[in-house]
């Protein structure tokens, strides 16, 4: 555990149990954002593909799929 969240756990510690339950939830909601090893490798490649030129537009997309109004 690095200092840093060492010193933050020590503060929370002294507040009152609702407010550490608050604290508790928010850090938890910022972990559940986070994304995976795997995502990350993704958004590279999306990424990557993106600078190519190797993408569709929506209105293309819709247009392969039957989906256009034209």
């Amino acid at each position: 555990m690095t200092k840093l969240l060492e010193q933050a756990i020590r503060h929370l510690r002294q507040l009152p149990d609702d407010m550490q339950d608050t604290a508790a939830r928010a850090l938890m909601a910022q972990l559940e954002e986070e994304p995976e090893p795997g995502d990350l490798e993704a958004i590279k490649e999306g990424r990557a593909a993106f600078a190519r030129g190797d993408y569709v537009t929506l209105n293309e997309l819709r247009h392969e799929l039957g989906l256009s109004d034209h």
